[in-house]
């Protein structure tokens, strides 16, 4: 019998897919974990869980065509009536619920109930909404007149985490949140603790009893874990991910199961870089924003060649010089939802070949660029060759050509030397963020001659979400989605520990 998960906050479902795909053995019949549902409240987010639950209604390999169609834009809906069972099946599993209001919190307490009266062990998974802890949306929050973090709803969303593990006593649960939650006050005092002693005793002195467990085992040895709340970390990159995504993830085992240490993460030291999962993706080409051009070719050789006369790096200025010298004819094309071609498979690791790509994709699902004004794709062409040449960004006005400085009035303060970033081919990127959904300029692509950030697509590679995984909506609330996920390949692994406690 498989055991039964209850995913809150669950995003597009990176957590809920790791489990999901998780088997004990490479041969064994089916997954140990399955989604019993799966709570959302942003509508395209929802509507991206009940395609993939619909998805995964069939074994690997044998999801029906009509799924196939869809993604590719030549169906309107993905199931057809000898599918329509399986639909509304996914319908159950995925639900738009927003927890705190009185009406979602009853369907969802009535769900929960009916696993929790199994004679059977469940998994409460997800991630509470994590922008009020993290650095960057500290910082904004600071900039806001009058502002007071207790009066912020978002620190306490965690909450709802908390009266669920109380009432409805999970075996093991898994929560996952931002690094900031650690360094993280409110009137001065660190929130992590209070949230650790919430978790292992929910309902106070009457009720259930949960021990917080690192998936790493930490080197001062387990019982240090709770003297350094760091031990709680968990660095994607160190786990096959190629992004260095570093995020706090609480596994909670309940003392009626708790035995001893299961199994712990072991991190690597090989690191799976930006080229090895995009680098043989389709190329394409940002639209123009502020004027019309008739030859892509002439205009990127301008661009590039605008961006070598700006700079005074003579090492960049000949990367690019050469780029414009011979750009080619080929327009790369704009793309879109659906981008047709086979994908090349060479240069994606082993262990990441099998779980990204589908052999029954004759296409690229959301490989779609964002449009960018003209003085942007040369700021574009100068910070991607300077990654070729020197191995990093460039940090700012320091390192900026005057001539392509963004009109910004704090560009000269010092506390925007990243505002533009490019993803360095040779190492993993950096945290994929949902702030992709307002500009790309933290996201530049590795390749000066693409002048682009990066599409949906290469995001959800870095993400390790599979290529038939199809995520619903704009462009802008796909990249929020991708952003705000787990990477499905790290959540896999986390899959492997929690079963380690739960196994027959």
């Amino acid at each position: 019998m498989q055991i039964p998960v209850v995913d809150i906050f669950a995003g597009p479902g990176g957590l809920g897919e790791g489990l999901s795909a998780f088997l004990p053995r490479p041969m064994a019949r089916q997954p140990p974990f399955r989604i019993a549902i799966s709570a959302e409240m942003e509508t395209n987010a929802a509507k991206t869980l009940r395609l993939r639950a619909f998805f995964r209604q069939f074994t690997p390999g044998h999801a029906p065509a009509s799924y196939y169609e869809y993604v590719a834009g030549r169906a309107v809906q993905p199931w057809t009536i000898a599918t329509k069972s399986e639909w509304l099946a996914a319908g159950e599993e995925a639900r738009q619920l927003k927890l705190g209001v009185p009406e979602d919190d009853e369907i969802l307490s009535a769900r929960i109930n009916s696993i929790a009266k199994l004679d059977q062990p469940w998994v409460l998974i997800g991630g509470p909404p994590c922008q009020a802890y993290s650095l960057v949306g500290r910082a904004r929050n600071r900039g806001i007149a009058g502002y007071r973090p207790e009066d912020d709803e978002r620190y306490v969303l965690y909450k709802h985490y908390l009266k669920l593990v109380n009432r409805f006593r999970p075996a093991v649960f898994v929560m996952e949140n931002v690094k900031g939650l650690l360094s993280a006050k409110v009137n001065g005092t660190y929130v992590f603790p209070e949230i650790a002693e919430g978790l292992e005793r929910p309902g106070g002195r009457n009720g259930p009893r949960y021990r917080l467990i690192p998936l790493v085992m930490p080197k001062a040895g387990l019982d240090a874990a709770h003297l350094d709340p760091r031990s709680y970390v968990l660095r994607a990159e160190t786990l096959g991910v190629p992004q260095a995504r570093h995020r706090v993830i609480l596994l909670g085992i309940s003392e009626e199961i708790y035995s001893g240490p299961g199994m712990f993460l072991k991190p690597d030291e090989h690191r799976v870089t930006v080229s090895d999962v995009i680098g043989r993706l389709p190329r394409r080409r940002s639209g123009v924003t502020d004027q019309q051009i008739g030859n892509w070719s002439e205009f990127a050789d301008g661009v590039l060649s605008r961006a070598a006369h700006a700079t005074k790096d003579l090492e960049v200025a000949v990367k690019l010089e050469k780029l414009a010298g011979g750009f080619g004819k080929r327009d790369p094309g704009t793309g879109g939802p659906w981008t047709p071609g086979p994908v090349e498979p060479d240069s994606v690791p082993e262990h990441l070949r099998s779980w990204l790509i589908d052999p029954r994709l004759d296409g690229i699902l959301n490989h779609e660029v964002r449009d960018h004004m003209t003085s942007d794709f040369e700021r574009y062409a100068f910070v991607s060759a300077f990654g070729q040449v020197h191995g990093r960004s460039p940090r700012g006005a320091k390192e900026f050509p005057r001539s392509l400085y963004p009109q910004h009035k704090n560009w000269k303060s010092g506390k925007f030397i990243d505002r533009f970033k490019v993803q360095l081919a040779d190492h993993p990127s950096s945290t994929v963020t949902s702030h992709l959904c307002k500009d790309g300029h933290y996201f530049i692509h590795p390749d000066p001659s693409q002048l682009r950030s990066l599409s949906v697509r290469e995001a959800a590679r870095l993400q390790t979400f599979p290529d038939n995984y199809f995520f619903e909506g704009t462009r802008g609330a796909q990249f929020k989605q991708v952003g705000n996920a787990v990477p499905p390949w790290m959540a896999r692994q986390i899959a492997g520990v929690v079963y380690s406690y739960l196994k027959p």
